[in-house]
C-alpha cells in the first residue's frame, strides 16, 4: 500500500461512495503485509491472518504424514492382515505359477500340497512399499494401494479463517473440516520371504519323515 492510498482510505473525504474507493481498498486486501508477514483477508468480516506460516506447516505435516504412510515398515504392517483375509484359491494357483518359475524355493516344496504350502506363504512374507503400477521383484504373493493420505491438521491450531484462506495454496487438497488429503502412487505388497519359506519347507519335510 503506498502512502497516497493509505492518505486516501483515512480522509474524511474518501469514503465507500468515493469512484476510487473500492479499487483502492482491493489493492490494499490484495498488497498490503504487516512487517511479519500478517495480511489482511475480508470475508465479511475483516482478518489479519498469517497464511505463510500456515502453508508451511500444512505442507510439512503432510509431507511427514505421507512419508510415514507410504515408506515405513509398521504403516506396511497395517495392510499385512488384509494378505490372509483376502487370499483365495486363485491366489494358491498363481502362488504355485511363480513357484514354478523360482529357483532359489527349495525344490521339495512340489512335494506339497498346494493349500500347505499357501499356509507356509501367509507365515513367510513380508511387506514391501513401491509405486502402484509396478509391482517389486520377487514372488508378490498380493498388493494394496495406499490411494490418499488422510491428515488431521487439528494439531497444527490453525483457526478456521486461515484455513479457507490458505485451501487454494497448499500443495494437498483442504477439505474445510480439519483434515488434509494427498493423493499418492504407492502400494504396500506382500513379498515371500525366501529364507522363511524354506525353512518352514524344511520343518514340514523334517515333521513327515520323523
Amino acid at each position: 500500500m503506498t502512502v497516497k492510498q493509505a492518505r486516501l482510505l483515512v480522509s474524511d473525504h474518501f469514503g465507500p461512495d468515493h469512484m476510487h474507493y473500492w479499487h483502492v481498498w482491493t489493492e490494499v486486501l490484495d498488497n498490503a503485509k504487516t512487517l511479519d508477514g500478517g495480511v489482511f483477508y475480508q470475508n465479511g468480516d475483516l482478518w489479519l491472518i498469517y497464511p505463510e506460516q500456515a502453508i508451511e506447516a500444512v505442507n510439512d505435516l503432510c509431507e511427514s504424514m505421507v512419508d510415514y504412510e507410504t515408506t515405513h515398515a509398521d504403516a506396511g504392517e497395517n495392510y499385512a492382515h488384509l494378505v490372509g483375509e483376502s487370499w483365495d484359491i486363485q491366489k494358491t494357483r498363481d502362488m504355485v505359477k511363480k513357484l514354478n518359475c523360482c529357483l532359489v524355493i527349495d525344490p521339495r516344496w512340489e512335494d506339497i500340497d498346494p493349500d500347505v504350502l499357501a499356509d507356509m506363504a501367509l507365515e513367510s512374507f513380508v511387506m514391501e512399499s513401491g509405486h502402484a503400477y509396478g509391482v517389486p521383484s520377487g514372488i508378490v504373493l498380493d498388493g494394496f494401494p495406499v490411494g490418499e493420505v488422510e491428515v488431521d491438521l487439528s494439531g497444527l491450531d490453525i483457526d478456521g479463517v486461515t484455513m479457507e484462506y490458505i485451501s487454494e495454496s497448499c500443495e494437498a487438497y483442504l477439505s474445510g473440516d480439519g483434515y488434509a488429503y494427498v493423493s499418492t502412487g504407492v502400494a504396500w505388497y506382500a513379498v515371500l520371504d525366501v529364507q522363511m519359506f524354506n525353512a518352514h519347507i524344511e520343518q514340514y519335510v523334517n515333521d513327515k519323515e520323523s
